[in-house]
């Protein structure tokens, strides 16, 4: 894949990032109400944690488009 393609999925794992943990601050905080998704109820814990996964696929993809970078 090009530099490109890495930095534009790099900065879209990084909007998720931050959309899960916005969403999880204001359910924690009684803004919103946690969300109900298959009949199960998912907590902010399990929001947090998205955001974490998120983060890292983030900064591996960021990592790669900088090896990318230095290949050329």
């Amino acid at each position: 894949m090009t530099r490109d393609t890495y930095t534009f999925l790099s900065g879209s794992a990084a909007a998720m990032a931050y959309t899960h943990a916005a969403y999880a601050v204001a359910a924690s905080k009684g803004i919103i109400n946690e969300p109900i998704f298959l009949g199960r109820k998912w907590g902010v814990g399990f929001m947090w944690i998205e955001a974490v996964i998120y983060s890292a696929i983030s900064l591996a993809l960021a990592m790669r488009r900088r090896r990318a970078d230095s290949r050329c």
